[in-house]
């Protein structure tokens, strides 16, 4: 039992009580409630306490002589003492003495007797209201009763009251929210275009065969044919650039070195070099030969032959040729073209109230050329086939995929603000083959705290003025304003339907009128109408 009771003065009212109990320090206590209690005049307010002690964590004792106090805490739910004893424990009261029974002999009829000890009569001297006029009295009776009952019907169906709620929006975003889109499934449907083409063009090669000025090689075999001389020289010498002339007269120089030619006997085959390069050192096979053909020979039997034709003279010219980049130009440039060709027409394809997705999708192409890399040729020609596919998407479906995920991530205790739309930026994440998008984005929009108004009215009907708005400042919304008519009055409207409820949603910083409790002017962002 709690030793350290809370003793309730007489005018204290349920919201001090309450403040009281929240800085109790502990879970357990008293309420010493004195004779005519404030608190202990209505069952009602023992239901709040109830409630509050409830919501604070707190087992409450309810201690009061007055044994009407005791049957409503009792009834509330409370355990309920008569006093607190000396320990901190609650004393029961006592109950009363039941009147004794009286036997109807032990009856004793007594006449009343006057302040002198005369008896009193049994039985009024004159004449009562009732038989002197008995329509007066009637009419009495129903002109107060009427009094009465139009005084009860104005008090319950005049006096009406106005409640303002004032709550603060708070924006609530979703970010980096990724929906996913497939043809013929929600909550975005596609549709893809597959579309085909081809062309064919014929290109110029850029490569060329450079052919520089070059002399004429061959070989040559020298014939000693002299029997030796008298000065015993082994055979003849010829020398490094020696001169050799064919019939048309064109020159060629040795170039394998000096060489000795033994008596009857042939030389090995020896390198020659056309003195004048290009083409026409290029002569056939035997035009080298003979005494003659030895530039200085002073021996008619030393000759010299040419066994095959000289060549690899060559005159300056060059030839066209394909390259691998001359290959690859003309593929790139068909696919680019191919390319463009198939977005414009895609780009005309959609439908009413579609878009089409940035990315079009090509497969690869087909390609082939008449020549290959290498060959010279001046020009070729190519040909290609390429599909792509466009995908197309309702700009309408995605809006609402996005709203749709941010309403359902709203707090329990919250609510959208249906006059503030959602704001919604996206873009396309991912596509890929088949019509498969990823769309990412954010939505934004603000929320207010939720209320159940029918909850609120019912809490605050018929409740004193004081009360009303300590319950209404205990919601989450910044300002309470509580207007009446026709008059001011110390209690809400005895009726639910005499109260009508305006929330007004706000956005923008608390003012300091707000937290003053006074409801301020601006642009409400939602404002539900009041129930009648």
């Amino acid at each position: 039992m709690a030793t350290n009771p809370i003793y309730v003065e007489t005018e204290e009212e349920i919201p001090e009580v309450v403040e009281r109990l929240r800085r109790f320090d502990g879970e357990e206590t008293m309420l010493v409630l004195p004779m005519r209690s404030r608190i202990g005049q209505s069952r009602f307010n023992f239901q709040l306490l109830r409630n509050y002690a409830a919501r604070l964590g707190k087992r409450v004792t309810v201690v009061c002589d007055d044994p009407a106090v005791q049957k409503m805490a009792s009834e509330s739910g409370f355990a309920v003492f008569g006093a607190v004893g000396l320990q901190g424990e609650g004393i029961p009261s006592e109950p009363e003495a039941p009147e004794p029974v009286r036997r109807w002999w032990q009856r004793v009829r007594t006449s009343p007797t006057t302040h002198v000890g005369i008896a009193a009569p049994t039985r009024l001297l004159t004449k009562t209201a009732t038989e002197l006029k008995p329509g007066r009295f009637l009419l009495y009776v129903t002109a107060s009763t009427l009094l009465l009952v139009g005084l009860f019907g104005a008090a319950i169906y005049v006096p009406s009251a106005s409640v303002t709620l004032t709550a603060q929006a708070a924006p609530f975003t979703q970010k980096d929210v990724e929906i996913q889109a497939q043809p013929g499934k929600g909550p975005v449907k596609v549709r893809s275009v597959v579309i085909s083409r081809s062309s064919s063009q014929g290109f110029k090669t850029t490569g060329l065969i450079q052919v520089p000025l070059a002399p004429a090689i061959g070989q040559v075999v020298y014939t000693n044919s002299c029997t030796a001389n008298t000065h015993g020289a082994p055979g003849i010498y010829l020398y490094r650039g020696q001169r050799l002339i064919n019939a048309n007269g064109l020159v060629f120089a040795q170039t394998s070195g000096d060489t000795m030619v033994p008596w009857g006997q042939a030389s090995s085959l020896l390198n020659i070099v056309a003195v004048q390069p290009g083409s026409p050192g290029n002569v056939g096979s035997g035009t080298i030969s003979g005494p003659q053909a030895i530039q200085g020979n002073n021996f008619q039997c030393l000759s010299v032959n040419n066994p095959q034709a000289t060549g690899g003279g060559t005159d300056p010219s060059s030839t066209p040729q394909m390259t691998v980049s001359d290959f690859d130009a003309g593929r790139a440039q068909l696919e680019q073209e191919l390319h463009q060709s198939i977005a414009q027409t895609l780009s005309t394809s959609g439908q009413a109230g579609e878009k089409l997705s940035e990315t079009i999708i090509f497969g690869p192409p087909q390609y082939s050329t008449d020549h290959q890399p290498n060959d010279k040729v001046p020009t070729f020609s190519g040909t290609m086939t390429v599909s792509g596919e466009g995908d197309f998407y309702s700009d309408s479906d995605v809006q609402k995929a996005f709203q749709t995920y941010l309403s359902q991530r709203v707090p329990n205790d919250q609510q959208l603000l249906t006059e503030s739309p959602i704001q919604v930026q996206y873009r396309i994440l991912s596509s890929t083959q088949g019509g498969n998008l990823t769309f990412l984005g954010t939505a934004a929009a603000y929320v207010a705290p939720k209320l159940d108004e029918a909850k609120i009215r019912s809490q605050i009907v018929g409740r004193p003025v004081a009360q009303a708005r300590f319950y209404l400042e205990r919601l989450p919304i910044r300002s309470v304003a509580i207007k009446e008519q026709p008059m001011t009055l110390p209690l809400m409207p005895l009726l639910v339907g005499r109260i009508s409820l305006h929330y007004v949603v706000q956005q923008g910083a608390p003012s300091s009128a707000a937290a003053a409790g006074t409801p301020e002017t601006g642009s409400p962002l939602a404002s539900p109408k009041p129930s009648p």
